[in-house]
Order: C-alpha cells, then structure tokens, then sequence
C-alpha cells in the first residue's frame, strides 16, 4: 500500500507584510512570498518553484534578492531571527545565520552589498539591532544599536550602496 503526498502545484496570493516582498530573478521570474513558502513565477511558462518556510517558523518577515540575482535572503520569525541564504538556480539552502548579539525574534529588513558578499540585517524591538555580515563565513563582521528606546525611533528599512547618500 502506498501513500501520496501532497505538494503544491499552485500558489496565490501575496503577503503584504513582508519587507521587500517582490523582486526579480531574470527577466521572466518574479520572487515573493505566499503563505509560508517563497514563490518564483516565471511569467512565459506560467510555472511556479517554491522555497518553503522552515519547520519552527513563526513566518517570513524580509526578504530580498542580491544583486548578482544569484542569491536569496529569507528572514524568519521564531523563538530565534533567522536568515537562511538560497541559491537561487539550484534553490538549495546555502546558509543560516542567527546571532547571539540580538534579543528580537525577528530581523525586519534586509540588503545586500553591491557585490553580493555581505548582508545587512536590522533586527526588530527590543533592541533595534544591526548586523553587517560576511554570509559566506556566516561571520558579523559589526553590530549596533539602531534605535533609541526613549525616542521609540525603530528602524524598518536598510540598504547599502556603494555611494555617498547626502541629505538635501
């Protein structure tokens, strides 16, 4: 006697919830998150690949795509932040990274460097903490507070460039 299993052939809808919640891939496929899983759709074929959450998660609450296209960062509620880093091609997991350096359960925002080899990761309440990673070694190469506690001014969005940004 066998069993089937179930598997998804279809998803829709969008979590608006989630920070940078659509990206590119290429030109025919767009990444965002549904539910518990991350969709690519490529819009010629009308196919779907998914990236499922994990098992402990408590949800998606960032994502974003690196420059090269080649990577994935998906950040995950849970008794710990996580961040798991896919390959995009193959989607094969190809990191996780979680730090002892924050108290939040959740990062709310991610960005990758320019070149695709450090991530930026801003942690939520109560500490309002950022992480400069190098992904690769899983290593924080600095981490600081962002926020003041007595000002309530959290932080929702990070990015790093390669220029100057000056205020007008």
């Amino acid at each position: 006697m066998s069993i089937a299993i179930a598997q998804p052939r279809h998803i829709f809808g969008l979590r608006s919830s989630i920070a940078g919640n659509i990206a590119f891939h290429d030109e025919q496929t767009i990444v965002f998150p549904s539910g518990a899983n991350c969709i690519l759709y490529n819009t010629d074929a009308k196919t779907q690949r998914f990236i499922p959450g994990s098992e402990k998660s408590e949800g998606m609450t960032a994502m974003v795509v690196s420059p090269n296209r080649r990577y994935i960062a998906i950040a995950e509620k849970g008794e710990k932040a996580t961040i798991t880093i896919y390959d995009l091609h193959s989607l094969r997991k190809r990191k996780i990274l979680s730090s002892p350096d924050i108290q939040s359960s959740e990062f709310v925002s991610l960005a990758f460097s320019p070149d695709s080899k450090y991530l930026v990761a801003q942690g939520g309440k109560p500490d309002w903490t950022l992480l400069y990673w190098t992904w690769e070694k899983s290593k924080v190469m600095a981490s600081t507070k962002t926020s003041n506690p007595q000002t309530n001014g959290a932080i929702y969005q990070v990015c790093l460039v390669n220029f100057i940004c000056n205020a007008l």
